[in-house]
């Protein structure tokens, strides 16, 4: 397979997804922003316990 057929093949791919994709409506896009704000709270907050801990663990 060469490269231009490689190259082809990535192209309908791609077309493909554009295809597929779509704008999301107000409610799917509030509720996508609100999952993205909770996952980066949660890992900021274990993020933050951790060096708490670790703070605490080598002051000692």
């Amino acid at each position: 397979m060469g490269i231009v057929d490689t190259a082809r093949e990535y192209i309908v791919a791609w077309r493909r997804i554009l295809t597929l994709a779509r704008k999301p409506d107000d409610e799917e896009y509030s509720l996508l922003l609100k999952l993205n704000l909770l996952g980066f709270t949660l890992v900021g907050g274990i993020g933050y316990l951790i060096h708490i801990g670790y703070i605490i663990l080598t002051s000692g």
